[in-house]
C-alpha cells in the first residue's frame, strides 16, 4: 500500500469516476432493480470519441468540476478502452483523470482510474449504458444501482425536446430526475439546474 494520498489526488478528475461510485448513498434510485442494459450491443468503435457530460447525478470526486465536463473514449483492444474525463474548475487549470475501462458484457465496463485508492480492477461493474441513441449521439450511463449517473452527448447542447426525452428516459430507468444536475457548458446552457424541472 502506497502512503496516505492528499484529498486533491483522490478527487481529480471527471464525472465518470471508477468505483468512487461505490461512495456515494442510496437515494438517487426510485427503483429495486438493477439498472437495465441498452437493448442493442454497444459498438466500441462507434462510442469512442468525445462525449459532453450535460447532466449527471452529482458525485463526491467530482465536486471541483464546475463546467464543460467530457469524456473521451478511444478502442484500445477488443474489449478494452481507454478513458480520458476532465472539466473546467472555478480556480486553477481544467481537472482531469486518465484509465481504461473493460467490456463485461454488450453493455457494462469497469471503469478503473490511475492513482486512485480502493480500485479493484477484477470489481464489479462500474459503468452501465442503459439507453444509446441510434445514431450515437446521446447516451445514458449509470452504475447498476443507479448510485451515479451521466447524459452523455456528442454535442454540449441539447434542445427543449431533447431534455423532455432525457428526463423521461432517466425516470424510466428508475432514477429520481430531480437528483440530476444540468453541467454548464460554453455552447450550451450556462446553468446548473435539476433534471425534473426539464
Amino acid at each position: 500500500m502506497t502512503p496516505a494520498v492528499a484529498a486533491a489526488d483522490v478527487f481529480d478528475g471527471g464525472r465518470l469516476g471508477g468505483a468512487s461510485s461505490q461512495l456515494v448513498p442510496q437515494g438517487s434510485s426510485t427503483s429495486g432493480n438493477e439498472l437495465p442494459e441498452t437493448s442493442e450491443p454497444v459498438d466500441l468503435e462507434r462510442y469512442q470519441g468525445t462525449w459532453y457530460q450535460v447532466a449527471a447525478v452529482p458525485q463526491p470526486f467530482s465536486l471541483q468540476c464546475a463546467h464543460d465536463t467530457k469524456a473521451e473514449y478511444k478502442v484500445i483492444g477488443d474489449t478494452k478502452i481507454s478513458v480520458k474525463n476532465s472539466c473546467g474548475t472555478l480556480v486553477g487549470p481544467d481537472s482531469s483523470i486518465e484509465g481504461t475501462a473493460s467490456v463485461r458484457s454488450d453493455a457494462s465496463l469497469r471503469v478503473n482510474f490511475s492513482g486512485i485508492p480502493y480500485q479493484d480492477p477484477n470489481g464489479p461493474v462500474n459503468y452501465r449504458v442503459t439507453y444509446l441513441d441510434s445514431d450515437y449521439s446521446l447516451a445514458i450511463v449509470g452504475d447498476p444501482q443507479r448510485r451515479s449517473g451521466f447524459v452523455l452527448s456528442r454535442t454540449p447542447n441539447l434542445d427543449a425536446n431533447k431534455w423532455s426525452q432525457v428526463r423521461e428516459i432517466v425516470e424510466q430507468r428508475g432514477w429520481w430526475s430531480c437528483s440530476f444536475l444540468t453541467v454548464p457548458m460554453a455552447k450550451g446552457r450556462g446553468e446548473v439546474v435539476p433534471l425534473c424541472t426539464q
